[in-house]
């Protein structure tokens, strides 16, 4: 049985949606077994000041520690139960000891198997929304990433460390949000929108504008249970 290295803390409450449906798939797919399944809680405000200065460096330090402390645990491989941190995922896979899995590329794959048009939204922190990860990787699939104007972007991020990733659950948040999303299905034509942030669909928890709200921890929980069941 391969052991599951989990980075999480970024944060609490997506760590938490990762464990229960891991287990949940994981129950499923072996008849009832469990997984083993290690988890690495990060401080999430360090995380943050280091993407706030553009350390990339310390940033890529601080996360290859946690890789390799559970790899010393016993992890098979390791995923990280967030989008942003993603920003030095290509780093981090080189320098790690045992594979890890995207939640990036696995989000591009569903997408394209979805979309119609190829153009697909993208909503997550500032940090995501304003790196060039998601755009590069969808690239690789023929997809076009766009993006919420520049307050809207402002607005998402500022909510998102505010209020989601401590769980709080505001209602003229989701109105807003909600809206933004219809505004770019109005600008962009969009059919499918990727919730690059972990905590982002306990916002968008039914369908709205008949579009396709790729859930990035289902997409990346299906992956790592697909990994677990894959022979040596």
């Amino acid at each position: 049985m391969k052991k599951i290295g989990i980075i999480g803390g970024i944060g609490p409450e997506s760590t938490q949606m990762y464990y229960s449906e891991i287990i949940n798939l994981y129950r499923e797919r072996s008849r009832g077994q469990l997984p083993e399944i290690i988890i690495y809680s990060v401080n999430m405000e360090e995380m943050k000041r280091y993407l706030e200065v553009k350390d990339m460096n310390l940033l890529v330090a601080m996360l290859s520690e946690k890789v390799d402390k559970l790899v010393r645990a016993g992890a098979d491989f390791v995923a990280m139960a967030s989008n942003t941190p993603h920003i030095v995922y290509d780093e981090l896979s080189r320098k790690s000891k045992v594979p890890m899995i995207s939640i990036v590329d696995e989000a591009a794959k569903y997408c394209r198997s979805i979309t119609k048009n190829k153009k697909v939204g993208l909503l997550g922190t500032g940090f995501t929304m304003k790196a060039d990860f998601y755009p590069e990787t969808f690239k690789k699939y023929n997809l076009c990433i766009v993006l919420p104007d520049g307050n809207e972007q402002e607005y998402i991020h500022e909510k998102i460390f505010a209020e989601l990733a401590l769980g709080i659950i505001n209602e003229e948040t989701k109105e807003k949000f909600i809206e933004i999303a219809g505004s770019m299905v109005k600008k962009y034509s969009i059919d499918t929108l990727v919730l690059g942030c972990t905590e982002l669909p306990l916002i968008f928890d039914r369908e709205h504008f008949k579009l396709h709200y790729v859930n990035t921890v289902t997409m990346h929980v299906k992956s790592i249970i697909d990994f677990c069941f894959q022979k040596r």
